[in-house]
């Protein structure tokens, strides 16, 4: 399966999901900008990606608030080097998928990745 068809997928489940979807659908349609939070849960663990936002007035004044999360991804990727291309594509995807105004933003293991 190639990268594309994978996000595709994913993107698939998280609409058909009860939780992740109704999570989804609600800060697309409040614009909220989204946040893909490349990590992994410890040492020789495979990466996984949370999708979510940050408190949008906190977020506006250029304070990271709290991170809500709308959708967790696990076993995305095997190691950190994997993060840029493979957030790069996700976000590309959600924000054609979603109509989004902005490209969601990357981070990695909660810091904003540079």
């Amino acid at each position: 399966m190639t990268p594309v068809e994978f996000f595709h997928l994913v993107m698939e489940r998280i609409e058909s999901h009860p939780r992740y979807g109704t999570l989804m659908r609600n800060a697309v349609a409040a614009q909220e900008e989204l946040v893909l939070n490349y990590h992994t849960h410890g040492a020789g663990q495979p990466y996984c990606v949370a999708v979510g936002v940050y408190d949008g007035a906190i977020a506006q004044l250029g304070i990271l608030g709290e991170f809500r999360e709308l959708a967790h991804i696990r076993g995305v990727g095997r190691e950190e080097a994997e993060c840029e291309p493979l957030m790069s594509l996700f976000a590309a995807l959600l924000q054609q998928r979603y109509e989004l105004a902005s490209t969601p933003r990357i981070y990695l293991a909660g810091a904003p990745f540079e």
